[in-house]
């Protein structure tokens, strides 16, 4: 009988695959694409045509600090609007009394921000579709690489499963399949489709 250990919670996360690569559908050709991540700037890259798109995924604060010139006191007035927030100097009403005065917007990293999950068989960094996804009884299907696909095949195919030594009470990487996938009454079915996705 086929024996398997699980792995541990969030080995395939969206963001610990990001680290080695997100298998997608290229936006521009339909051809494979790679999504990539570090901890500020996320980059989706074509295997076939020239498609390469970055974007950083750090969310600014954005501010003007001053000493009011008539009430004397300091403030910070947060600025919420995308195209104040593209200017370096803006003019802003202190809180306290009222005065407008002429200050430096700042920019502050504040967080990096990306979805953990995948929504709609798309990757959380750009909305690109999964490269490897195919649908059983109307529900998806997916894998975000080929190393994840290969866990979903062997734990799914395996006629015993257990959990790593060293889980205790921890969630494993299971925990996180849709409980379709896992009924044994459908096992077989969705490993054939999973196998089917390595050829691609």
């Amino acid at each position: 009988m086929k024996r398997v250990i699980d792995k541990h919670a969030y080995t395939y996360s969206a963001y610990a695959a990001s680290k080695s690569g997100i298998y997608v559908k290229c936006p521009k050709c339909g051809n494979l694409a790679v999504v990539t991540a570090d901890d500020s700037t996320a980059c989706c890259k074509c295997t076939t045509c020239s498609f390469c798109k970055q974007k950083q995924h750090i969310i600014y604060h954005y501010d003007v600090r001053n000493q009011c010139e008539s009430c004397g006191r300091y403030y910070k007035v947060d600025i919420t609007e995308e195209k104040q927030q593209q200017v370096p100097v803006l003019r802003v009403d202190c809180p306290f009394c009222g005065h407008a005065m002429s200050g430096e917007v700042k920019k502050t990293p504040k967080a990096v921000y990306y979805r953990n999950e995948i929504r709609n068989a798309c990757e959380p960094f750009f909305g690109c579709e999964l490269w490897f996804l195919t649908y059983f009884c109307d529900k998806p299907v997916w894998a975000l690489n080929r190393a994840h696909l290969t866990y979903l095949i062997d734990y799914l195919s395996a006629g015993l499963r257990e959990k790593p030594a060293d889980s205790k009470m921890m969630m494993t990487q299971a925990d996180f399949l849709p409980a379709f996938m896992k009924t044994a009454k459908h096992r077989n079915k969705i490993v054939k489709l999973l196998i089917n996705m390595q050829k691609k």
